[in-house]
């Protein structure tokens, strides 16, 4: 079967990113200009167009009205997903040698990029839930606590990086925690790649979003938790801590000179259609809706995980003595496709379609899972080995760049890794180049390993010592 040959296959029940469903909630203006001849709409950066960095044009119009709407100094559209946008604000906030604080379930992007850059992390671990294997959001005091550890000067600390919500829909009040950041003069970059939607829904009882919460870089994705294409995105930026001819500079340092026009126009009418009142009423009847579909799944003594996003149904499979990478394989054969599997759980994404089939289908697997499963009375995933506050052991650029060979796994014990370690989904990397694989990081990667096939008997590229 050919690529294109099976984008048009269809599924029972898509629960899946993009969040558009597979068009069903694609902004109405998109559709239209999609309908047009094939490759009509594929324009180069014509003057009346422009680009994300032009000061006139179409493009700098949208961004204008959006910035002025949220109250956001700019804002800027992408074309390489959220990832691009958040390596341009990692480079706006940190020049090569200098240091930013970032908590452990930060997107391998980020690791990337500092590995380009010589940019040095400073990771700080997350409580942890033994009940299913995910991060808990950060707080207050567990930020003061890291801050605690810290020589802010010594290591040269020049902006932290948040994650919320988290890939399955954690998310805490971040306006307390950007404020401890600002106290020290440390500008904020929050991943907001899963909440997008979180600014155009004041009255939903959702988490307060990033941009309204004075984060100095908040970058979403507008295919994840919007309506719009996949590889479209925002940053937006606000505050005096961050340097704008730097973040202009980071931006074009790393776009392509050949963005995309159907992208970009994804990102304006992803945008405009939650502006619109009618679009909007829809998809927050789409959100009430999610959560009456949790709260009849959770009737039914089907265990779910709840979070802060009504979008994501956790199923807590580990409940069952089943492990979510078997449980995604049978939905997946059924014809039910889910977004994230995990030791413990399996996450589906609602998106914004219509989902009154969901129900009744989701169930009917359940049952039928639950039969035909072999159950294991020990799903358990280890304790992170992280520490509170801990750097690479080498810094990450000279690991990256350094001479490596590649072993398997079960030989790398106590070597330094040259190799990021990260499934993918939820791409948030187990190990990072420069961290000594001792035996807590071994055994607990190791039992990552169990149900993942991606990382069974998988090779890694260590330092030459």
């Amino acid at each position: 079967m050919s690529i294109s040959s099976f984008l048009t296959k269809k599924f029972s029940k898509s629960l899946f990113f993009p969040a558009h469903n597979r068009g069903v909630a694609l902004p109405k203006k998109l559709v239209k200009l999609l309908k047009n001849p094939p490759g009509y709409w594929d324009l180069p950066e014509l003057p009346e167009i422009g680009s994300p960095l032009s000061q006139n044009g179409l493009i700098a119009n949208s961004q204008r009205e959006f910035s002025d709407k949220f109250g956001a100094k700019g804002c800027f559209f992408g074309v390489n997903g959220a990832s691009g946008l958040i390596q341009s604000a990692v480079i706006a906030m940190a020049n090569p040698g200098e240091t930013i604080l970032m908590p452990r379930n930060v997107h391998i992007s980020v690791i990337k990029i500092c590995a380009m850059q010589n940019i040095n992390p400073i990771f700080f671990d997350l409580e942890f839930s033994k009940e299913t294997g995910h991060y808990k959001p950060i707080t207050k005091i567990w930020l003061e606590n890291v801050f605690k550890k810290l020589d802010f000067d010594k290591n040269k600390i020049v902006g932290v990086i948040l994650v919320s919500p988290s890939y399955q829909g954690y998310a805490g009040d971040l306006e307390p925690l950007i404020d401890i950041c600002h106290q020290k003069n440390l500008p904020v970059l929050v991943d907001e790649a899963h909440g997008s939607y979180f600014l155009f829904c004041k009255n939903l009882n959702l988490p307060k979003p990033a941009l309204s919460s004075n984060a100095d870089l908040v970058v979403n994705s507008l295919h994840k938790s919007l309506n719009g294409l996949t590889q479209t995105a925002i940053l937006w930026y606000k505050g005096n801590l961050i340097n704008e001819s730097n973040l202009i500079k980071s931006i074009n340092l790393l776009q392509t000179t050949s963005p995309s026009s159907l992208l970009l126009s994804s990102c304006e009418e992803s945008i405009k259609d939650w502006l619109n009142k009618k679009s909007l009423s829809k998809y927050q009847k789409r959100i009430s809706e999610a959560k009456n579909i949790y709260k009849k799944l959770i009737q039914k003594n089907i265990p779910l995980i709840e979070t802060q996003d009504p979008l994501k149904i956790v199923l807590n499979t580990s409940k069952a003595g089943i492990d979510g990478f078997t449980a995604d394989n049978f939905f997946y054969k059924n014809g039910l496709i889910a977004e994230l599997p995990e030791m413990m759980t399996l996450t589906f994404c609602l998106g914004f379609a219509n989902q009154k089939d969901f129900l009744n289908l989701f169930e009917k697997l359940w049952k039928k899972l639950l039969l035909n499963s072999k159950k294991s009375k020990n799903i358990d995933v280890l304790q992170s080995p992280f520490e509170l506050v801990k750097a690479p052991d080498i810094e990450i650029g000279f690991a990256w760049r350094s001479d490596t060979r590649t072993i398997p796994f079960s030989q790398s014990l106590n070597k330094i890794s040259g190799d990021i370690i990260c499934p993918y989904p939820p791409g948030i990397p187990l190990l990072v180049p420069g961290e000594i694989i001792d035996i807590k990081r071994f055994n607990w990667i190791n039992n990552q390993s169990l149900c993942n096939k991606d990382l069974v008997n998988f090779n890694i590229r260590v330092i030459e010592t």
